[in-house]
């Protein structure tokens, strides 16, 4: 039977500093610096048949602006689809309501969900020599605001992390600049109306 030992205790210093968070960041640091790891952090999963509105309030309770569409059961699970705050709220939810002739209310996530085929999807063993300027180009190229990571495990692919735009925008002190792609002819028709 292997033993262990308990850690050395530091003393109590009174009162200390908080870790200060990396504020800046440049194209040429490594990618993997800014990435999201889902592996080892909590992940917004919610059921296809949620309401809209209940999922977009669970998204600001967990501070984020990103959750998967799946279902889990026994700790496993599958994802179909990415849900953003910007799917839930707003001119986007209500045109949707609009075109399924249902109540605000009433819509499922499943509705305004985007499926993962509409989503850039990168594998985890081609970031070890990336730099975030290649996360960057890729967003841009994809005009997406999220990057998902995933991991072949078992021949399977597995979620691993993203990247945001918006988390890489706040490092580097600057806008990306990404022309968001539409998914749909009324989406390019609603950016055009506003553009």
């Amino acid at each position: 039977m292997t033993s262990y030992r308990a850690l050395t205790l530091a003393p109590d210093p009174g009162q200390m500093l908080l870790s200060p968070q990396r504020s800046s960041a440049s194209a040429s640091d490594p990618a993997m610096s800014l990435l999201t790891d889902l592996s080892s952090g909590a992940v917004v999963v919610v059921q296809p048949d949620d309401r809209a509105d209940q999922v977009l309030q669970m998204l600001m309770r967990a501070g984020v602006r990103m959750g998967f569409v799946g279902e889990v059961r026994e700790g496993r699970g599958t994802i179909r689809g990415v849900v953003t705050a910007g799917d839930l709220a707003g001119e986007h939810v209500t045109r949707r309501a609009l075109d399924l002739g249902v109540a605000h209310d009433e819509l499922s996530v499943e509705q305004v969900m985007s499926p993962l085929s509409d989503w850039p999807l990168v594998e985890l063993r081609s970031l070890p020599r990336a730099a975030v300027g290649d996360v960057i180009a890729t967003l841009q190229a994809s005009g997406q605001r999220y990057l998902i990571v995933i991991e072949t495990v078992d021949g399977q692919p597995v979620l691993r992390g993203v990247f945001s735009a918006s988390r890489i925008e706040q490092s580097l002190g600057t806008s990306l600049q990404i022309s968001l792609r539409s998914q749909s002819f009324a989406e390019l028709h609603s950016a055009l109306q506003h553009s």
